[in-house]
């Protein structure tokens, strides 16, 4: 793993920096094959809004992408975080700190091979997702809710586990977004008070749309996988994979996950820049 911190390999935070105090911060996790970062449009606007939507200064993308060009990442996972930057002690901010930008690139997860032809098995977790309208959508940097549902299992053959919310709405995966596939619909949370809007749910949709599947924003609880015609996860490392196990729940038809996964990457692939300034 290479890290820059505000363009410095040195690597450290200041141990002031809200950040690390409150979560205060934003971050994207994104794929870069051969050199070229995968969606990037996407995911540049997805960090600026987050940024925007708590106030803080959202680096200029050619900082990021020169940083990126320091890394100069061939296959890599990136890694982009920003911080509303060292403050003194309290919750009160000052307008005039600058932000903390911090670049990591490090190896593509090692998911194992076959995942899309066998699909993957998911639990259902007990710890529920926070309700805040005001930080829904946004990939902030309180992961604890994900941090306490991934204590809950240890098993290497689950790849992920299902949240709900306060009112037992499934609503996405610990480090995934949440597709079911039901009737000829492709059902996923709105997101209108909770979850993360990842920029592959994004192109899932889109891509669901132009291969003729209706799309619908609906809540929907655990009680739906048992008539679920198919179950889907997705984010920026993995793609789109289907769920072949879910407790006793067990599916079986992974085509439709497969075209969906060839759509959105090469979708982010079409969208792609390469990570090394000319």
């Amino acid at each position: 793993m290479r890290i820059l911190v505000n363009g410095s390999e040195a690597g450290l935070v200041d141990a002031r920096d809200r950040g690390l105090a409150y979560g205060d911060g934003v971050f994207r996790t994104l794929r870069c094959e051969a050199g070229r970062l995968l969606a990037w449009p996407r995911h540049y606007a997805r960090l600026a809004a987050d940024c925007a939507a708590l106030g803080i200064a959202c680096p200029a993308e050619a900082d990021l992408l020169a940083d990126l060009a320091a890394l100069a990442p061939h296959d890599a996972a990136v890694k982009l975080t920003v911080t509303r930057g060292v403050g003194a002690r309290g919750y009160a901010c000052a307008a005039e700190v600058p932000a903390t930008r911090i670049v990591q690139a490090g190896p593509l997860p090692a998911y194992p091979a076959g995942l899309r032809e066998h699909g993957v098995a998911v639990r259902l977790c007990d710890w529920p997702l926070a309700i805040q309208p005001g930080l829904a959508g946004l990939k902030h940097l309180n992961r604890l809710d994900q941090v306490m549902a991934r204590r809950e299992w240890d098993d290497p053959a689950l790849f992920d586990g299902l949240m709900a919310n306060a009112r037992g709405e499934l609503v996405e995966g610990v480090m995934t977004n949440l597709y079911l596939l039901a009737g000829g619909t492709l059902l996923t949370h709105p997101l209108a008070d909770c979850g993360v809007a990842g920029v592959t749910r994004e192109l899932v949709l889109e891509c669901a749309a132009a291969l003729g599947i209706a799309v619908e924003l609906r809540a929907f609880t655990a009680e739906a996988l048992a008539t679920a015609d198919a179950v889907l996860l997705s984010n920026s490392l993995a793609g789109v994979l289907p769920v072949a196990r879910c407790g006793a729940r067990a599916w079986h038809d992974f085509a439709f996950a497969r075209r969906l996964h060839d759509a959105v990457a090469l979708l982010a692939r079409q969208e792609s820049r390469p990570c090394v300034m000319p």
